[in-house]
């Protein structure tokens, strides 16, 4: 059972404020463990009810642009989320690599990337190899090694040895029970970047939850109109920390309601 959200502190409901009257905004957030709780089994998350239809109520509103992103491969997104391709709703896999319509992003999947794609898989499985029962999920533009549901010590192990591969071009993100090398230098923080810029923002929401959304936090930092929030416990450079997705839905409702009636009332 989803626990009661909680109210939001004042400080957070005045940056939302802020937000909300910016003009053009772009509302984003990760999946796993913001709009889905995190499960043991990832291909059973789903959404938390409400989610998905206040990002929709969001993108229906006039200067509003919403984005999902994740580092979830795109196809594997669009089939969790039950989003048709041309939604309103901008899903952005891979941690960038991957879109589903274009935006200003370096990430050309050439005859190169795809070498260096090849040299991180085989690193990669030989890291699986050693720490059995990590596996391997392989994407379009990158690799991961997931260790969840390991015994923590094999998974210590595993981890370390995925963090040392180091191959030119090719980009390490540790993650929450997860290492992924991607062959395209592009992050959740360029992705939001390049949503901005297509879609001429002047100020950005982002709820995430793990270490690969820092990248985001980091990026957004630079602009103080920006609005970040950490989703769970850890260290983090987001402005602002909520507990769970049930906070997350607490968020979204606010943010639609102070856009919809900038009066507040």
């Amino acid at each position: 059972m989803t626990r009661p959200a909680m109210t939001l502190p004042p400080d957070l409901r005045t940056a939302l404020a802020e937000l909300t009257a910016a003009g053009p905004i772009l509302v984003a957030t990760d999946f796993d463990g913001v709009l889905a709780p995190l499960v043991l089994d990832p291909s059973t998350s789903r959404p938390i009810d409400g989610s998905m239809s206040l990002l929709r109520e969001l993108a229906s509103l006039p200067d509003v642009f919403v984005a999902i992103v994740s580092g979830r491969h795109l196809a594997a997104l669009r089939e969790l989320t039950d989003l048709e391709p041309g939604s309103d709703i901008v899903l952005v896999g891979s941690h960038g690599a991957e879109t589903d319509r274009p935006l200003p992003l370096d990430a050309t999947f050439d005859d190169a990337a795809q070498q260096r794609l090849g040299l991180a898989t085989t690193a990669l499985e030989a890291v699986a190899a050693a720490y059995p029962p990590t596996r391997i999920e392989r994407k379009p533009a990158g690799v991961v090694l997931h260790t969840r549901n390991v015994p923590d010590d094999i998974a210590a192990a595993a981890t370390r040895a995925a963090l040392a591969i180091a191959i030119p071009g090719v980009d390490v993100m540790d993650g929450k029970q997860i290492v992924e090398l991607s062959a395209l230098a592009v992050t959740k923080g360029s992705a939001l970047h390049a949503l901005a810029t297509e879609f001429g923002t002047r100020a950005t929401l982002y709820l995430g939850d793990d270490v690969t959304d820092e990248r985001a936090f980091h990026v957004l930092a630079g602009d103080e109109r920006n609005v970040t929030i950490k989703v769970g416990g850890g260290e983090t450079l987001a402005d602002f920390r909520i507990q769970d997705s049930a906070d997350v839905l607490q968020v979204l409702r606010t943010v639609l309601h102070l856009r919809s009636d900038p009066t507040g009332r």
